[in-house]
């Protein structure tokens, strides 16, 4: 097989873990995403720990969302056990789950995705084109690692957060400092989508099935039914009767699918492409600036998407800490046996975290599905059509397409092979 026939990008670089891309043109572009990121066997070593230890383990299966992992955790044990949570919990749990999709938004955007679009290997050999670039990252980072931290005791890995509720919430007064500090972030977020809205993304359309949680009061990040644009609509009870996971020899993670159908996509577009009514006004009218719509079938576009989810969860933040007084309350925790799921939102899309809880409160079953999981069919399903369509081009510009393509999902790997 000739070098025209055959392309291996031996290492994705500027993703979350590690990959390959491997292109059969003579077979009709046959497709392999190979991640040979280490498993690391996290449901198999969850058995027998403690239901209050499992949200802290899980949160280091990912040190970009480790919220996420965390809350779906703990909401998960929470279904199996019984527990129930008071409203303040509910409101402080999505303020720092959108704390932290907006702070992984802007790493993906400003120092993954963007340098693509410039030509450049990384971040730092962009910085001399687009010179506000980092400054506006690490502001915006800044201020939303303080308000996950200001939830969650620290930034990274948070130590407050259990089955039941926080153990300790914050003054008043910090709240309303950090409202302030959003408030002044507003600008940035809304350059944030000017400067995505100004990238030349190509012209690719994909014939996908979206998959988000919907909610019909909000833009749902932790509850809610699970919603297809093609007709799926089920509750997260569900989810073990509709979703199957397969396993293929060139990759450590598995492939996951809905029973009976391709594949689907998930994460910021699909979000925007099922709920889109649903952004703060601000997001809306900043989409139509930049002369987009939605639905969308363009995967690049999942940039725009976050980039808009951006605007929208600074907003979002700021109306729920502006409009509700939080205190410390008592957390109550029954040891009681059951089994229980739980689906949210990561920033890349929809998080499974399933466990079966004995009477002592020991794990005795678990079960993960990530965002990258639920992507890792139409990823391919993309690279395939993207390669077909543009089998005429140099080989390099191939390659760059595929990069861009992948990167613009957002994986991360090292989730995926948990």
């Amino acid at each position: 097989m000739s070098h025209r026939e055959k392309i291996d990008i031996d290492y994705l670089a500027r993703v979350e873990g590690e990959t390959s891309i491997r292109v059969e043109l003579a077979r009709q572009s046959a497709i392999e995403l190979k991640i040979f990121e280490p498993p690391r066997f996290f449901e198999g070593f969850l058995v027998g720990r403690n239901y209050d230890e499992v949200g802290d383990i899980v949160s280091r299966i990912c040190g970009i969302c480790p919220v996420s992992h965390m809350t779906t955790a703990i909401q998960a044990i929470e279904k199996a056990m019984g527990i129930t949570v008071s409203q303040q919990t509910v409101i402080l749990r999505e303020i720092m789950v959108i704390s932290q999709i907006v702070a992984s938004h802007l790493v993906h955007l400003y120092m993954f995705a963007m340098p693509d679009y410039h030509s450049r290997s990384g971040f730092v050999e962009m910085l001399p084109d687009t010179p506000k670039a980092a400054r506006r990252l690490l502001k915006m980072k800044e201020v939303m690692n303080e308000l996950t931290g200001l939830i969650g005791g620290r930034a990274l890995h948070p130590v407050t957060h259990l089955p039941g509720g926080f153990t300790h919430i914050c003054p008043a007064a910090n709240f309303s400092a950090m409202a302030k500090k959003l408030r002044n972030i507003r600008r940035d977020a809304a350059g944030v989508v000017e400067d995505i809205a100004s990238l030349e993304f190509p012209d690719f359309h994909s014939d996908s099935e979206y998959v988000a949680l919907d909610s019909q009061s909000h833009y749902a990040v932790n509850e809610g039914a699970i919603v297809s644009s093609r007709g799926l609509r089920i509750s997260v009870d569900e989810y073990r009767g509709y979703f199957e996971e397969s396993q293929v020899p060139y990759a450590f993670a598995k492939k996951s699918a809905i029973k009976g159908r391709p594949s689907f996509m998930v994460g910021a577009l699909a979000r925007a492409n099922i709920k889109f009514s649903k952004l703060h006004d601000e997001a809306k009218a900043l989409a139509g600036k930049a002369g987009v719509t939605f639905p969308c079938d363009n995967p690049f576009y999942n940039n725009l998407a976050q980039a808009l989810e951006i605007v929208n969860g600074i907003e979002r933040c700021i109306e729920l800490i502006e409009s509700n007084v939080f205190k410390d309350e008592d957390r109550h925790v029954r040891l009681h046996s059951g089994e229980g799921g739980s689906v949210t939102e990561a920033p890349r899309g929809l998080l499974y975290h399933w466990y079966r809880i004995d009477r002592q409160g020991v794990v005795e079953k678990a079960d993960i599905v990530t965002p990258t999981s639920h992507n890792f069919l139409n990823i391919e399903k993309d690279l395939k059509k993207l390669v077909k369509e543009n089998s005429d081009r140099k080989r390099a510009e191939i390659i760059a397409l595929c990069e861009k393509l992948v990167r613009a999902y957002d994986p991360c790997f090292s989730c995926s092979v948990h």
